[in-house]
Parts: C-alpha cells; sequence; structure tokens
C-alpha cells in the first residue's frame, strides 16, 4: 500500500471508501532541515528503504520548484538567477501539496531549508496539526563545497546562503552532523528517534512563535 496499513481505503465499484476518520488517517512527518549538500535526499532515500515495507514519500520545495520550464530550473541551480521564479508561490504550493498527503495517509519525509524567520513561521502554520519529528542537518563548510562541487547543479553561493542560516530558526529535536558520517548511520539515528515519536521540539517552535501548541 502507498499509505499506512491501518490507514488503507477500500476499492468498491462506486469509488473509494475511507477505512476511518480524518485523524486516523493523517500520516506521520519527519521534517529534515538543513542547507544545500547537509545530505537531506541522501538521508530521505535511505531512510525510505530502511521503513520499509511501511511506505513513507519523499517530498521538497525541488519538488515543486522541478515543475518550472526546464530553462527556468536551470537558470536557478546553475546560475543562482531566481529572478523568473515567484519563490513565496512555490513555496505556500509546496506546504499545501504537503498537507494534502498527509491527510490522504501517507507518511511523509519532508527536506527543506529554513532560511529566515518568517520562513520558519509559515512552515509552523502550514504544519501546525501535524506535529512533525524535527532534525537538523549540519556539515563543515569545506564538505559542503565538496559535495556541492562534485553534483554540479548548485551555486557555491546558494550553498553558502544555506550554511549560514543551518538550525539558526527552529528548535529541533535532533541535529546530526553529517559531515563525515555513513548515510546509514545517520539514519538508524532518525528512526531511534522516531521510536519516541515527535518530540517537544515542535510544541516549542509553536509557542515560541504565538501560535497555539
Amino acid at each position: 500500500m502507498g499509505w499506512r496499513g491501518e490507514n488503507a481505503q477500500t476499492q468498491t465499484p462506486e469509488g473509494t471508501v475511507d477505512s476511518g476518520d480524518e485523524a486516523q488517517r493523517t500520516g506521520r512527518l519527519i521534517v529534515l532541515v538543513g542547507g544545500s549538500s547537509t545530505g537531506k535526499s541522501t538521508l530521505a532515500r535511505k531512510l525510505q528503504e530502511e521503513l520499509l515495507p511501511e511506505q513513507w514519500m519523499h517530498f521538497s520545495t525541488d519538488t515543486v520548484l522541478y515543475c518550472l520550464p526546464q530553462s527556468i530550473v536551470d537558470a536557478a541551480n546553475f546560475h543562482n538567477d531566481w529572478s523568473q521564479v515567484h519563490a513565496p508561490s512555490v513555496r505556500r504550493t509546496t506546504l499545501s501539496c504537503l498537507r494534502t498527503i498527509l491527510d490522504e495517509g501517507y507518511c511523509v519525509i519532508y527536506d527543506c531549508v529554513v532560511p529566515t524567520e518568517p520562513a520558519a513561521k509559515e512552515l509552523a502554520v502550514a504544519l501546525r496539526g501535524y506535529r512533525p519529528l524535527l532534525i537538523g542537518l549540519t556539515c563543515s563548510w569545506e564538505e559542503i563545497e565538496r559535495r556541492t562541487l562534485a553534483r554540479g547543479d548548485r551555486t557555491l553561493e546558494e550553498a553558502r546562503r544555506g550554511y549560514r542560516a543551518a538550525d539558526e530558526y527552529l528548535t529541533l529535536d535532533r541535529v546530526i552532523d553529517t559531515s563525515s558520517e555513513d548515510p546509514l548511520i545517520v539514519a538508524r539515528a532518525v528512526l531511534e528517534a522516531l521510536k519516541n515519536g515527535p518530540g517537544e521540539a515542535w510544541r516549542r517552535n509553536l509557542l515560541r512563535l504565538g501560535l497555539s501548541a
């Protein structure tokens, strides 16, 4: 199934029938926070495999960004030219899609950069009712620079911007330095945190940002 077993839906000749109410069907959420090249996507893919047979979706702002024409995406990624990208709309669309996926019962690993206080509040408002596990990823600048040059689809300027904002605007349940850790070891550390359920970080963020916990 593409969603959690207890949240499954039944197909009938008349259509789809829910097996439970809306609250029961809401999927779980892991949010990976970190700058470019800190290993968010690599970790998300490793977690997806480690979490099988339960299927988790991997979703990010890039999922929506890459729906734009390729020339616009290339200008942003290779030349740091974001003039044709309306970033606020991309962020809002991303969060709206994420809520829909969760409300359908899917479990999601969402990776994101939180570069400003307004971005932190936007994330908190959008996901207020979902109680995610918040995992921060950090990395030495030397390793970020090496990874960015090796992957070739980001500029060092973009990577530097994310590096400066790392861990600054959200309280996190756990912060992991990926500079030299094997992705599997990092994934298992996240899985251990997941076993304990959502921590207190999300509630603290809501309170700090003046939102109801």
